[in-house]
């Protein structure tokens, strides 16, 4: 007599009816996700090109922003030196055009100049956010305060130089070069900057593993300070009438070269901010190579964690459709499988 057991052909069919559908759910979960797996762990061996093609982009990504933070500050920077440049060339056409005219309203130019010193203060102190963009490294600290230093200064000045009084130091031998000496060495704590300036670090972007890029202008720059002498000699001068000189004609030729020279000043030091502004544009245009050679290897990195980490969605599709059919196939095996019997059989 032949004994005929069905319990183990329908436990293995059960078996692969449950390994089949746990590979539907996979299948299903990937189309779902786009993804192979839900963990690291589901990739294999190649896990390890994928973690570090991970960390590589997050370290990109965190150049990417230092570059972006740093063009954005550069942007200030360079709209701050149009602004102050601006203000020093209204400053120094008014000059020209009255020495063109020869009559001076020195009036009129005072105005100018008081409006533009206030100007060229407010952009010193541009802000990014809570950070001094021309404070060196040390942020945190305003460059320039007008705290009424420089006009008691020019107070003092005028006063020894309208009563011809102002003593002549060499090399200096007139008192006209004695007053251009001292406005053009005007301390920087009587112009109002901030002591901080001179031990502020330079500023400088991390854009990749082995470069930084330098993007330092402080307003104790030389081509600042000049600007701040010129404009606050402007909206300070004394009249051409209470210029020191026992004549008429004495006095004219020491006002007008101290006039000229403060003309000078400004067109020098505007010329030097160009020279700061061209700096800057160099800093920005390798901050720029740099980002679009990091936009490249983040590309480069993506297409590599797509093809280990993605599925094609196209062949999972297949996939699960082919299973669909093997689960339909398998159901019905079971059931034939669960209703035979030795009478069956026979």
């Amino acid at each position: 007599m032949s004994f005929i057991s069905t319990m183990g052909q329908t436990q293995d069919q059960i078996g692969r009816l449950k390994n089949l559908q746990l590979q539907l759910g996979t299948l299903q979960t990937q189309i779902s996700t786009g993804k192979k797996s839900q963990t690291l762990k589901g990739l294999g061996n190649d896990v390890i090109i994928t973690k570090r093609a991970r960390a590589d982009f997050q370290k990109l990504d965190s150049y990417m922003l230092n570059i972006d933070r740093a063009n954005t500050r550069i942007a200030q920077m360079q709209g701050g030196l149009s602004t102050i440049k601006t203000q020093a060339n209204n400053v120094l056409d008014s000059i020209v055009n009255q020495t063109q005219k020869g009559d001076i309203e020195l009036d009129s130019i005072r105005r100018l100049a008081d409006n533009a010193y206030d100007f060229i203060v407010d952009t010193l102190n541009l802000k990014d956010g809570t950070a001094f963009i021309f404070a060196g490294s040390d942020t945190a600290s305003q460059p320039i305060i007008d705290s009424g230093a420089i006009d008691a200064y020019y107070a003092d000045l005028n006063a020894q130089w309208s009563a011809g009084t102002l003593p002549i130091t060499p090399p200096n031998t007139t008192i006209s070069q004695e007053y251009i000496s001292r406005y053009r060495n005007i301390p920087e704590v009587t112009l109002g900057l901030s002591g901080t300036l001179t031990d502020s670090k330079q500023v400088y972007v991390r854009a990749d593993d082995t470069v930084e890029i330098n993007y330092t202008l402080k307003a104790n720059n030389q081509a600042m300070k000049d600007i701040l002498t010129a404009v606050s000699a402007m909206r300070n001068i004394s009249n051409l009438d209470v210029a020191p000189g026992a004549a008429e004609q004495e006095k004219q030729n020491y006002f007008f070269e101290v006039f000229n020279d403060v003309a000078n000043l400004i067109s020098s030091a505007v010329d030097k901010l160009d020279v700061e502004g061209f700096k800057l544009s160099t800093a920005q245009a390798q901050l720029n190579d740099v980002r679009k050679e990091h936009v490249i290897e983040k590309n480069t990195l993506l297409n590599t964690i797509s093809s280990i980490e993605d599925i094609d969605l196209n062949e999972a599709a297949v996939k699960i459709q082919s299973l669909g059919v093997q689960l339909e196939a398998s159901y019905q095996v079971t059931a034939l499988v669960s209703k035979l019997s030795l009478a069956n059989y026979l």
